[in-house]
Parts: structure tokens; C-alpha cells; sequence
């Protein structure tokens, strides 16, 4: 008989006269693999018993998840180290998990597939925006899934509630542990303040005039400055209120914080300076339009008024044109016809008086109108006044509404700023491409060439990753994880002990840890990116270094670095 798992694939193919034994191994093979394939939302598996207790993380220490393919399990790290581990089941043959740095991308405690038929993946926390995540499921002890990383319900449960946005996830084919790393090629923070800064920020004494009495020709302060004047706490404090340079960088963390509290503070009471002259601006633009309203009724009623005095006026001079041009046709008649006995004197003088009384009749009909024009002028100036007062009211309004929009974008560019401030910043270092990319808080912050010195070998894929500020608050306590690290040859292990200084070979440090240095020895960050960096750097901070470059398909926005290693 043919004995077939859920997926249709032949398991074995047994015979009439097979022993029990054999059979109910095979049976129980296909049961198992049939739950393995199975949508995890068929049943929720109790915990493991590989499963341990999640420990409460430290507050506000970053998270480092690593699975392991090989062991087929994930273990949970925080500044003081190891805190939870789980068994897990990965990608199965054909639909292998890749390997590489990956960050949770995406929560969701219902998540449904959207390639898998709408399966159940409940406690989702997305790694690849390509489908890849880790999320509770059917763990029955072997490699089973479509390429996600399956947890056990209880653990996936809990995991959830701990992880953040933007939370570290290493997955590699072997088990690397995140090991305690010091190198002088590791960014640092701001100092935290200027008292810190001034005590613990350089090994050798300040080299600026001082109060301290000089002893003797070999001091310090004598060989590089003369005494010209004393820094008394007074004078510190003038000199700490002058005004700052914008364009000057912070020199220390309180200075950067509230520099970025002032920007913030700065914004919003210039958005509410905006804002009121909105306000301001619309109550002007309204009592404007009630003058302009007030004038245009007033000038049209002025022009119903003075039509008639107009009309008045042109019928007087009309008939003032008619009298002139009646006396000018008599008085040419007049000229042509002297002698005649029929030219009349009484006639002359009719005329006369009419041209007379037609004058007078128009002078006094346009004094009349010359009165009403005047007013009407009036009028017109007036709505002219009260039309340009208020097309600018209205150009008010929209410059104040303008100011506020500009006010409200850069507030929330600020406040953009701000909470990317307030997430780890990302530093990835290709050495095959010969770039450096930063990101913060999933945004793209910075991308340029970067110097790389050749190394004889692959080095692999390191992250390093700041979990907390260490006992000296200017410097991070970082640890390495090694995603992948290649096997060296002979001439990497003496290039290794060339660059070192010592025998690379006698496993004095494991052999992640010196191809990590040597990664880090191979460039140098710019002084102007790192002083960017350094401004940036919190706990959480991370710098990947590899000797691969970042797959296109999976770095597109809303992604901080996926590297692939496989």
C-alpha cells in the first residue's frame, strides 16, 4: 500500500508481508508530517518542554533574536544576555528560511496569509515584507513551514508582548551568541553632558587657561596656553546662555535633546502664532467684506441719484446748443441780407435772451450736478477703499492660512524628526559595493561611497549592536552577533596576524570575533557621516558590516537592512 502525507507526497511504499512495527512508524511519520503542514491555526500546541520562561528584559534594553536553523531553535537576548528560548520550525526542503539580519517590520496578533489560502498565523512579527515572519504554529520537531519561522503558541504569545518595531532578528544555519565586543572603530555617543564630557570625554587635561596655580615650567596648562584669563562658574554659565550657532552640531546628548525641545517648542509657538493670525486675519477679513457690502449698496444708490441730475444737465445744454445755434443762423442770415427790410432788432434780442436764459438755465443745472458729483466722488472713493481694503483682508487670509500650512509641515517634519530620533539608528556597511547606508527609525537617512581596504577572503556578515550605555556613560556596551562567518584561508589568517599584530591562528578569540575586526579595519567612516552617527546614536544602535550588498527586492521603504547571507 502507498501511505501519502496531507501535501499528496508518497511516504513509502509497503508490502502485504511488512512487520506492524515498520507500519506504525510510517502511520505515525504521516501523522506527524500531516499536522506539520497543517494551518497553524488547526490547533494550539501546548508549550514545549524545550521552551523556557521568557525573563522580563531589561527596561529599555534593545532585543536580539537569533534562530538557529541547524537547532531549530530561537533564543531571546537583552543587555544582560540570554532571557527566553523556544524550539521553532523553519522552511522546509524547497521552502527554506532564508538566513541573513532581518528586523521586526510588522505585529499583528490575527495575521491571515496572503499567499497561503488565508492561513492562520497568529502573534505574526514580520521580518521581509516578502513574507517571511515569525508567528506561532505547529512545531512538531522538524523543518515544516512555507519559509516562516514557527513558534509555539504559548512562547509566540508571550514573545509578542516584549518585542518592538524594529527589534533585531539574526537568523542563521548555526547558533551564533551574542558576545561582548570592544573596538576603536565602534561609533560613540555625545557625551551626556558637559560635566561628563569635561571629566571623562579625554584622557589628557584640558589644555585651556585655568585657575589652577602653576607649579612648575612642565605644566600642562603653561606648555600649551598662557594664563590670559580664568574660567570662573560664573563665566561658564555667560558663556553656556550666549546664543548658539545654529549650524553648530551638538556637543553633547543635553544639548542635542534640547536643542530638539527648543526646535519642537519653537514650531509650536509659531504654529499657534499662525494660527491666531488666522483668526485675526478672518475677523479683519469679515469686517471688510460687512464696509466693502455697506459701500457698494451706497454707491449704487448714489448712482440712482445722480442719473437723473446727469440727464438734466444734457437736456439744459442741449437746449442751451440749440439756442446758440438758432442766434447763429439768424445772425448769418443777418450778414447775408442787410439791406432787406425784413431784418428784425426784436428778433436779434429774442435770440439774444434766449442763448441768455438757455446759459443760465445750464450753469445753474450744472452747479446742481457739479454738488452731486462731488458726493457721488465721495462714494466712489469710498467703496474703491473699502474694495481694495478688502482684497486684502482676503490676501491676509490666505497668507495666514499659507503660514499656517508652512507652520504645521514644519512642525511635523520636527516631530517626524523627533521620533526618529528616538529610534535606534542603523549603520550598514557593504564592503563588496563599497557603501555605507544609514537609516533611522525605517527612513533612509544617508547613502555614499566609502574607502574599502581589500582583505585576502570573504569576512562574512557581523552586526554589532549598542545595547546600553556602559559604565563610562560616553562609550556604548556593544556586542557582536555574527550572521554568517566564512571558513579563512591560510592567507586571511596571515593577513589576519600582519594586521593584528599577533598569531591569528591561536584561538585566542574565536574566529567570528577576528573577522569581525578585521571587517571593522577594512574602513574608515568619514568624520562628517560619523559626526552625524555619533549625534544620532542611542541605545539600540546598530552598525552590520558584510562583505555582501543589500538585495533591492528587500530594502524598499518601511524596511531599516535585510542582508541575506543564503
Amino acid at each position: 500500500m502507498r501511505v501519502r502525507s496531507a501535501s499528496g507526497d508518497r511516504v513509502r511504499r509497503l508490502g502485504k508481508h511488512s512487520r506492524p512495527r515498520t507500519l506504525r512508524y510510517v502511520a505515525a511519520f504521516a501523522a506527524a508530517f500531516a499536522l506539520a503542514v497543517a494551518p497553524a491555526a488547526s490547533a494550539k500546541p501546548k508549550s514545549s518542554r524545550s521552551s523556557t520562561p521568557i525573563t522580563a528584559p531589561k527596561p529599555d534594553s534593545p532585543l536580539i533574536l537569533v534562530v538557529s536553523i541547524k537547532k531549530q531553535r530561537v533564543r531571546v537576548f537583552d543587555a544582560d544576555g540570554q532571557i527566553a528560548i523556544s524550539r521553532i520550525s523553519s522552511g522546509r526542503p524547497g521552502f527554506s528560511t532564508p538566513t541573513g539580519v532581518f528586523t521586526i517590520l510588522e505585529k499583528n496578533v490575527t495575521h491571515r496569509s496572503n499567499i497561503y489560502s488565508g492561513a492562520s498565523m497568529p502573534f505574526m512579527e514580520r521580518v521581509t515584507w516578502s513574507g517571511i515572519a515569525l508567528h506561532a504554529g505547529v512545531v512538531p520537531g522538524f523543518r515544516a513551514s512555507h519559509g516562516c519561522v514557527r513558534l509555539p503558541y504559548s512562547f509566540a504569545r508571550r514573545l509578542y508582548g516584549l518585542t518592538k518595531i524594529g527589534n533585531r532578528v539574526v537568523i542563521a544555519y548555526d547558533d551564533p551568541t551574542p558576545v561582548a565586543f570592544t573596538s576603536p572603530k565602534l561609533f560613540k555617543p555625545l557625551p551626556l553632558d558637559d560635566a561628563t564630557a569635561l571629566k571623562m570625554g579625554s584622557e589628557k587635561r584640558s589644555r585651556v587657561a585655568v585657575n589652577d596655580k602653576v607649579d612648575g615650567p612642565t605644566s600642562d596648562a603653561l606648555e600649551e596656553l598662557p594664563l590670559l584669563i580664568g574660567i570662573s562658574p560664573a563665566l561658564a554659565r555667560a558663556v553656556a546662555d550666549m546664543p548658539r550657532d545654529p549650524q553648530r552640531r551638538p556637543t553633547t546628548r543635553a544639548e542635542a535633546d534640547q536643542i530638539l525641545h527648543d526646535k519642537l517648542a519653537s514650531l509650536q509657538a509659531a504654529l499657534k502664532t499662525a494660527q491666531a493670525d488666522v483668526t485675526s486675519a478672518q475677523t479683519r477679513n469679515d469686517e471688510a467684506n460687512k464696509d466693502f457690502a455697506t459701500a457698494k449698496d451706497k454707491l449704487q444708490s448714489a448712482e440712482k441719484g445722480i442719473e437723473p441730475l446727469r440727464a438734466a444737465v444734457k437736456s439744459v445744454e442741449s437746449k442751451q446748443q440749440q439756442a446758440i445755434r438758432a442766434f447763429e443762423e439768424y445772425m448769418k442770415a443777418t450778414a447775408a441780407a442787410d439791406t432787406k427790410p425784413e431784418v428784425s432788432p426784436e428778433r436779434e434780442i429774442a435770440l439774444e435772451n434766449a442763448v441768455l436764459d438757455a446759459t443760465r438755465a445750464a450753469d445753474a443745472s450744472r452747479k446742481d450736478a457739479a454738488i452731486s458729483e462731488l458726493n457721488f466722488a465721495e462714494v466712489q472713493a469710498r467703496y474703491s477703499a473699502a474694495k481694495a481694503a478688502r482684497d486684502a483682508a482676503a490676501d491676509a487670509v490666505r497668507d495666514a492660512q499659507t503660514n499656517v500650512l508652512s507652520a504645521q509641515r514644519a512642525l511635523a517634519d520636527a516631530n517626524k524628526e523627533a521620533r526618529l530620533r528616538s529610534k535606534p539608528i542603523s549603520v550598514f556597511v557593504s564592503l563588496r559595493a563599497q557603501r555605507i547606508y544609514v537609516r533611522q527609525g525605517f527612513e533612509p537617512v544617508l547613502e555614499a561611497p566609502i574607502a574599502i581596504n581589500a582583505m585576502p577572503g570573504p569576512v562574512g556578515t557581523h552586526v554589532f549592536t549598542a545595547m546600553r550605555y556602559a559604565a563610562n556613560p560616553n562609550t556604548f556596551d556593544w556586542r557582536l552577533t555574527s550572521a554568517q562567518t566564512p571558513s579563512p584561508s591560510r592567507a586571511f589568517l596571515d593577513e589576519l596576524r600582519k594586521r593584528q599584530g599577533r598569531d591569528a591562528s591561536s584561538g585566542s578569540e574565536p574566529i567570528n570575533v577576528r573577522m569581525a575586526q578585521a571587517a571593522l579595519s577594512t574602513f574608515t567612516i568619514p568624520d562628517d557621516i560619523l559626526a552625524m552617527i555619533t549625534e544620532r546614536a542611542r541605545p539600540g544602535a546598530s552598525l552590520i558590516v558584510s562583505d555582501r550588498e543589500l538585495p533591492q527586492n528587500e530594502n524598499g521603504s518601511g524596511t531599516e537592512f535585510v542582508v541575506l547571507t543564503k
